[in-house]
């Protein structure tokens, strides 16, 4: 039995976000970031020498799907050339930043995680331009003598699928092109080995072409799915002519009686691998009882030698290591580095069942119990489970709310969080400055930012968010149930997040933002929006119980900002906008489970709103802008206005909304505040001028918060975006 791994993260010590951050700064050299890449992989394959497949290329200085695109020459020529996205590292960088005239290319999220990828934009036909594959092996190969170092790859049907075809070619014509040019570099590398991933198997079937594509290569595959079940698509997958499946069998749970009764097992008594994800990549809580128990499964079931352990995914999605936070949490949860260790216990475990010596060698792996640290669930939401009549998650009153202004003009929330915050935050948390010192200095830049939206002549005004150091993080602080990490975890780029553990029953303790809303309000005349992080993202956002369903930890969520919407009310705030960027993120892969996952997600959101008055607006933002599987589940939510991501959707998600029937207000994300530029009124204004709705319901505001931008871009920005609305107000 061997053990092998499907990715590692790549956040030791910092050494790329400084490295890339100090890059954009002109602070250092493409050399610079180049070794502080090398030091990454030089740490990740070390730590990893426990395994005996180790792989390589499954992590990069930004993102892995824009590498291997660039790699494929899939490069936007409004950034330059294949080459010289290849060569240059300003060249390669600035296809996720923009530039002063070229837009950034799209992120969308991975799958049903919190991570992004960069979308590839495909604009002629893919050709191999540069291996960048060869020189990691080498420098891992180094590392581990006498293991066997795998390339990672995302594969082509999954990168054609999260690409944009900007070419009059069709899938299929590229797909041929594009896994030709994989071939290619395939049967090029030095390795007898590669991990080819294809997690859009799950959500797009496997296109007729992959068996011929396989037929291509040299080399002996191990094509990985991940996140789901493979049950509709078993029959066509293991028709594919490879060396060994990886299979996740911790979201695809059910596969594994169900493949081995249909006789797919078969195939791991004969030839073929079975790379068995059973070690939850998605999560932190340790190893339990549900991993030994799918472990004795398999032996019961596959030949020994055609058994390869490992986790469910890459293990991008977890921190890096346990030993960072406090020495109590230790024994309640498991990051990647302590991962690798728990597939050795499994693995021993698997040596002392097949020796018969099971008492003296197991690990406290086996007997660990889902859920055996955690209190019991509270008994407070018996109707939310069910499918009950529901009033109770409907609004007193709901109104088809219109501005009294056209074209009104809000921001999302987050203002820039610039180095003198971060400073004096670190100051409090480290009790150099007081309570009041701290507090004082927040209202200051509240104060500013309310000023500043004056100056502006912006209609809805925010605070700026300046206490939040994240939307999810500054909630988990103060409710009960969630315990913070201190642990990176990377989003996308040199993004990282750091997502709290539900750890206990969620209860809120205290007002969380009314002191910080009501004093904003009190500086204007003008409405200021009370901005809360909904329960869909709470949860989506953090590392859920696994003793519990997901629904019941959503409603407690809900039950805790319901109380805080109801505070926010009574002090004067009329504006009160419940954040759900990852309201799609969290829709199952599995059509099946996604009317179910719909009903508790958005029965949930109404939940906090539910004791409104009609004089309340209802804002919700949502940052992504595929709402085609979702759009029942939005309509449901009752919302007076949306603000969404429209700035590199062209008004198309605007319009989709329209024609499927949503009659709130649309906020429409008119610039992209993921990138420094600063785009021109005219390029702004195409999106409200081709749409024709009333004036009335469409907002003017950014596509998401502010918090990344420096102060002089934010204030370039919301200046021009200011400027549209004047110009259509003009026009109309």
């Amino acid at each position: 039995m061997q053990l092998t791994n499907i990715g590692f993260p790549n956040v030791y010590d910092g050494l790329i976000k400084k490295a890339v951050e100090s890059f954009w700064r002109k602070e250092a050299s493409p050399q610079d970031v180049e070794h502080a890449f090398a030091r990454i992989v030089q740490y990740n394959t070390t730590v990893q020498t426990s395994l005996d497949l180790i792989p390589v290329f499954d992590c990069d200085i930004y993102d892995r799907m824009l590498k291997i695109a660039v790699m494929f020459g899939i490069v936007p020529g409004r950034f330059g050339t294949s080459q010289q996205a290849n060569d240059d590292l300003e060249t390669y960088l600035s296809i996720p930043r923009g530039t002063r005239n070229s837009p950034a290319s799209p992120m969308v999220k991975w799958f049903n995680t919190n991570y992004h990828v960069v979308q590839p934009e495909i604009e002629h036909e893919p050709k191999l331009i540069k291996d960048h594959i060869t020189p990691l092996l080498r420098l891992a190969s180094e590392r581990v003598q006498g293991k066997t170092v795998k390339p990672a790859l995302i594969g082509p049907w999954t990168l054609l699928s999260y690409a944009m075809n900007k070419t009059d070619r069709s899938e299929e014509a590229l797909f041929d092109a594009l896994s030709g040019e994989y071939a290619d570099l395939i049967n090029n590398l030095a390795v007898p080995l590669v991990q080819v991933e294809e997690p859009s198997f799950l959500t797009r079937g496997i296109p007729g072409q992959y068996a011929q594509f396989l037929r291509k290569l040299r080399k002996d595959v191990h094509l990985h799915t991940y996140f789901g079940s493979v049950r509709r698509i078993a029959d066509d997958l293991f028709a594919l002519p490879v060396e060994g499946f990886g299979l996740d069998f911790v979201d695809g749970a059910a596969d594994l009686e169900y493949l081995n009764w249909q006789g797919y097992f078969d195939m791991f008594n004969g030839g073929k691998k079975l790379i068995a994800g059973i070690v939850n990549g998605r999560n932190v809580w340790k190893a339990n009882e549900r991993a030994t128990r799918t472990l004795e499964y398999l032996l019961d079931n596959v030949s020994e030698e055609n058994l390869i352990l490992g986790p469910s995914c890459s293990l991008l999605h977890v921190p890096l290591s346990v030993k960072h936070e406090q020495p109590e949490l230790h024994d309640k949860f498991s990051f990647a580095v302590e991962k690798l260790a728990e597939l050795e216990s499994l693995r021993s475990f698997a040596v002392s069942k097949s020796e018969n010596s099971k008492a003296s060698q197991v690990s406290a792996v086996v007997e660990r119990k889902a859920g055996s640290m955690l209190p019991s669930v509270l008994h407070s939401i018996p109707c939310y489970e069910q499918k009950c009549s529901g009033k109770e998650f409907h609004r007193n009153a709901c109104t088809a709310w219109k501005s009294s202004v056209e074209y009104p003009v809000t921001t999302i929330g987050s203002f820039p969080q610039t180095s003198e915050l971060r400073s004096k935050r670190a100051s409090y948390k480290s009790r150099k400055i007081s309570q009041q010192e701290y507090d004082d200095f927040i209202k200051d830049m509240i104060r500013d930012a309310i000023a500043l939206q004056e100056e502006l002549g912006i209609d809805v005004l925010v605070h700026g968010e300046f206490e939040r150091e994240d939307m999810v993080q500054y909630f988990a602080r103060q409710l009960d149930g969630f315990t913070e990490i201190a642990s990176p975890v990377q989003s996308y780029g040199t993004r990282m997040v750091r997502p709290p553990v539900i750890t206990g029953n969620v209860n809120r303790k205290a007002p969380m933002t009314l002191e910080w809303i009501t004093y904003a309000q009190s500086l204007t005349k003008k409405p200021v929006k009370g901005i809360l992080t909904g329960p869909v993202t709470m949860l989506q956002w953090a590392y859920p119980r696994e003793d519990l369903p997901r629904s019941t930890q959503m409603y407690q969520i809900a039950q805790a900002l319901r109380s805080e919407v109801n505070e926010l009310y009574a002090a004067g705030i009329r504006h009160i906008q419940i954040d759900e960027p990852a309201l799609r993120e969290g829709l199952p892969l599995e059509k099946r489970e996604r009317e179910n996952y719909l009903w508790h997600a958005t029965n949930a959101f109404r939940l906090c709103a539910a004791d409104l008055p009609a004089d309340a607006v209802l804002h919700t933002h949502m940052c992504f802008s595929e709402f085609k599987d979702i759009i029942e589940g939005i309509k449901a939510l009752e919302v007076d206005v949306i603000s969404i991501e429209e700035s590199k959707s062209h008004g198309k998600v605007t319009r989709f909304l329209q024609e499927s029937g949503f009659s709130g207000g649309v906020g429409l994300g008119v610039f992209d505040v993921h990138s420094p530029r600063v785009p021109p009124v005219e390029e702004m204004l195409k999106i409200p001028a081709s749409l024709s709705i009333d004036a009335r319901r469409i907002w003017i505001n950014p596509d998401c918060g502010l918090k990344t931008r420096t102060p002089d871009e934010a204030k370039a920005q919301l200046d021009n975006m200011v400027e549209v609305a004047r110009h259509l107000r003009q026009k109309g």
